[in-house]
């Protein structure tokens, strides 16, 4: 069998086309923003949101390279659909609930991979503009929003050093760039307005993730 040159130098690109995408699989561990213990004047507590800090849920993201400069730095864009779930409870005077706030979504952003030669350690620092449906269930109440919010992440990863596939884990830490704040609340009128503004108020505030993934 006679091999042509352009044949041939297909065979031998193959490794570095085969490190142009990377799929990874993340379970979370999300905090949600506290709503702290709020006073009205003369009448004691009105309302308290304890920690929303149960968290489940999951992140998918695909990502290709941009640009790779030697064995050390690799800058790559992706895309992700992720789905975050947080349990908590609130009391107003002597009465407990739950509550719960749920955001999922999709998200575009760039990455950067910082590694170790000959070790398959690499730092990741990225960030995700995440576009997520929001919603949260409050003693009874229930309120929905769409969100737009820039994401910070800062992780770690270990690769397998297999030929073609790279299989790996890497662990993260996430937060919001921006966020807005939990509402004020100074009486009992404005408990509705408290409700009304959820969609821009409390939020996932920070996350861990830990997941596994593969570069091919």
């Amino acid at each position: 069998m006679h091999l042509t040159p352009t044949f041939a130098l297909a065979v031998l690109a193959l490794p570095l086309s085969a490190q142009a995408w990377d799929f990874r699989l993340e379970v979370p561990f999300p905090q949600g923003q506290n709503l702290p213990q709020t006073l009205i004047q003369g009448t004691g507590t009105l309302i308290r949101q304890k920690s929303l800090d149960t968290g489940s849920g999951f992140t998918v993201t695909a990502s290709h390279r941009i640009i790779r400069l030697g064995p050390v730095l690799k800058l790559e864009w992706g895309a992700e659909f992720s789905q975050w779930k947080a349990d908590g409870q609130v009391q107003q005077g002597t009465a407990t609930a739950g509550s719960s706030l749920k955001q999922s979504g999709l998200g575009l952003g760039l990455n950067a991979q910082f590694w170790v030669p000959f070790t398959g350690v690499a730092g990741e620092l990225g960030v995700m503009e995440r576009f997520q449906n929001y919603k949260l269930a409050l003693s009874g109440a229930e309120q929905t929003k769409n969100l737009a919010r820039p994401w910070l992440r800062v992780g770690i990863r270990y690769s397998l050093p297999l030929p073609v596939i790279n299989p790996y884990v890497t662990a993260s830490y996430q937060q919001p760039i921006t966020k807005d704040k939990p509402v004020n609340i100074n009486s009992a009128s404005d408990i509705a307005g408290y409700l009304g503004a959820q969609g821009s108020g409390q939020e996932f505030q920070r996350m861990w993730t830990f997941g596994v993934g593969v570069a091919f």
